[in-house]
């Protein structure tokens, strides 16, 4: 479809149909994505642009046709990896959906996987950015489920989410964590 009819279909709130090269272009993607997934797994951020295309299973001018850096392919890969949490996570109430977001950052294998050799990569991770796409995605999930709950308080729950990246912790220090920050947000002011 070419671009002027996209942008007349996403006006009109219409989902278009993807092309078969669109298709193969998201497969790609994917495909690209869990390689650099693997890649992170076994060497960290460090990661060479071949060594994502090898994990991938492409060779490496298809890399190309996604992501133009290492930085692109890391980003793209926390990004997917943040959308695939609030999917997972959007349908709990909000205390099940607050213990299971710090257990999955707490024991998430790419962390633990930086976790050993990468601390300044960590650090950034940890600092809550609502200018970059990661946190606005977790930003926007923590304020809708805080207002399905009749409550405010999303900079404190970002920064509370933020903590477990660099200072995982287990499920019981989580839960008691959870029972105590639910219990101080302020209610939502409804006018």
């Amino acid at each position: 479809m070419p671009a002027a009819a996209r942008r007349r279909a996403a006006e009109l709130g219409m989902t278009p149909r993807p092309t078969r090269a669109g298709a193969a272009l998201a497969r790609s993607r994917t495909a690209l994505l869990d390689g650099a997934r693997r890649a992170v797994t076994v060497s960290g951020t460090r990661i060479s642009m071949a060594q994502v295309a090898a994990a991938a299973g492409v060779a490496k001018a298809t890399i190309y046709n996604h992501f133009r850096t290492r930085d692109d392919v890391l980003s793209a890969l926390l990004v997917a990896e943040i959308d695939r949490v609030i999917s997972d996570l959007a349908h709990l109430e909000l205390s099940q959906a607050l213990i299971r977001a710090a257990t999955e950052i707490s024991e998430h294998p790419l962390l633990e996987a930086l976790g050993g050799e990468d601390m300044a990569t960590l650090a950034a991770l940890s600092r809550v950015d609502v200018r970059s796409v990661g946190w606005i995605r977790v930003a926007e999930a923590v304020e809708a489920a805080l207002y399905r709950n009749g409550r405010r308080g999303t900079p404190t729950v970002l920064r509370w989410l933020s903590s477990f990246v660099v200072a995982p912790a287990d499920l019981s220090d989580i839960q008691a964590d959870v029972e105590i920050l639910i219990a101080g947000l302020p209610p939502l002011e409804r006018g």
